[in-house]
């Protein structure tokens, strides 16, 4: 991890004790709760590189006699029309 920085934040007196008491749960700290959460809401925004995934290789693994599964999925998965 790279050098840490100060910063100052303000929260609702909720959010701030549920912050608290999810912290003690864990056996950590709000700043690492908080670090660990802004982290992984930038990595949502950054584009899925689906070819290095293996769900990616799923693709086109199989094929049916009904043209419209991806339509009609409800129908085949569950019995009943979407």
């Amino acid at each position: 991890m790279s050098e840490l920085k100060r910063t100052q934040m303000y929260f609702p007196e909720d959010v701030l004790r549920e912050l608290k008491k999810k912290a003690k749960e864990n056996r950590t700290t709000i700043a690492a709760i908080v670090r660990n959460a802004v982290s992984g809401f930038i990595k949502q925004g950054e584009k899925k590189n689906w070819t290095n995934d293996t769900l990616w290789d799923m693709v086109g693994s199989s094929s049916s006699r009904d043209g419209d599964l991806s339509v009609g999925h409800d129908k085949y998965l569950y019995g009943k029309n979407k």
